[in-house]
This record gives structure tokens, C-alpha cells and sequence, in this order.
């Protein structure tokens, strides 16, 4: 993955070293697939090969966070904001129409015990449906990148939800 992005951006090893801020030795292991490259290391890759599906890719392969947790990277799909946004809209649509359902099989339950077998069945189905969005809201987040830095626009939200008291100072700090 390395070696063709770098490629297809049209560095050399030694210009692509420089600007990712490795030595070229480095990035030679690292496209040889002889050492994994930090996050660090792989987020300034996407950024200088304009390659934003790196990261994901990344942390879906390298991370036992990522592997638990991170959608696969649609690659087989017409990638375009434009469409990626059009899929989105029908998505929430169907999200939509289950939540009322969602909602009232949820209602008076505490713990999955809760639930009859039939239940829990129905709201796996609809929960499915909010993943489908999330999924696509991930792929629009990526794709954006090509038009703006999605980081920075992130990193603006959380400074909004901070000054907005939506999360406590010290439990960031317990938690990390």
C-alpha cells in the first residue's frame, strides 16, 4: 500500500522520506513490509500522498482497536462525496423508519435478559441500520479530505463540545 501511494503521488523514496519526515531507510522497511510505521508516521503518508484512506486502512490492519471497531474500507463502491452523500440520505431514511420500532422494543428493557429471542432479534435488525449510516458517515469524513483537512474540522467540534460543558476536563485525564 505504502510503495504504490508513494508512487502514484510521484515521489521518489528520497523526496517522499523528506516529506514525511523519515529517514529514506526508513520508509524503504516500511514498504518492504520489514517494520509497521506508527500511526504517526502513516497519517503524515496519507497527507502527503493525498492517499486520506491510508489511516483507515491502518488502523483497520494494525490496531486491535481498529480491528474490533473499524468498518472495511468500501473499495469496490463509487467513492465521490456527491455519491457517498446521496447513499447517506437513503441510509438515514431507512435508520429512520426503524427507530420508532427500535424504540418500543427497547422500552422497559434494563439488560439483554430483557429481551425475548424474537426482541433482541428485531433490534439487531434495526440497530444494523444506524451502523449502515455510520459507515457511511466514516466513508464521507474520509472522502472529504480530498476537499478539506477533516482532522481540523474534528478537532473545531471537540473544542465546541468542551466549551459547551458536553465533557468533563478530569475524566479525560482518568481516562487517558
Amino acid at each position: 500500500m505504502y510503495t504504490s501511494a508513494r508512487k502514484d503521488a510521484g515521489f521518489s523514496i528520497e523526496e517522499a522520506a523528506y516529506r514525511v519526515n523519515v529517514a529514506s531507510r526508513t520508509l524503504i522497511k516500511y514498504e518492504h513490509g520489514e517494520t509497521i510505521p506508527g500511526p504517526d508516521v502513516v497519517l503524515a503518508m496519507s497527507r502527503v500522498y493525498k492517499r486520506p484512506w491510508m489511516t483507515q486502512i491502518y488502523c483497520k490492519e494494525c490496531c486491535a482497536i481498529g480491528q474490533a471497531y473499524s468498518y472495511e474500507v468500501l473499495n469496490n463502491v463509487n467513492l465521490d462525496p456527491q455519491n457517498i452523500m446521496l447513499k447517506l440520505i437513503g441510509e438515514m431514511n431507512e435508520a429512520q423508519t426503524v427507530l420508532n420500532k427500535m424504540l418500543e422494543i427497547a422500552v422497559n428493557k434494563n439488560s439483554r435478559s430483557d429481551f425475548t429471542e424474537q426482541e433482541w432479534d428485531e433490534f439487531i435488525d434495526c440497530l444494523h441500520e444506524f451502523l449502515d449510516v455510520e459507515h457511511n458517515i466514516e466513508t464521507l469524513k474520509i472522502a472529504l479530505n480530498h476537499w478539506c483537512d477533516i482532522s481540523e474540522e474534528i478537532q473545531k467540534h471537540n473544542k465546541k463540545c468542551l466549551e459547551r460543558g458536553y465533557v468533563k476536563k478530569e475524566a479525560l485525564v482518568r481516562a487517558i
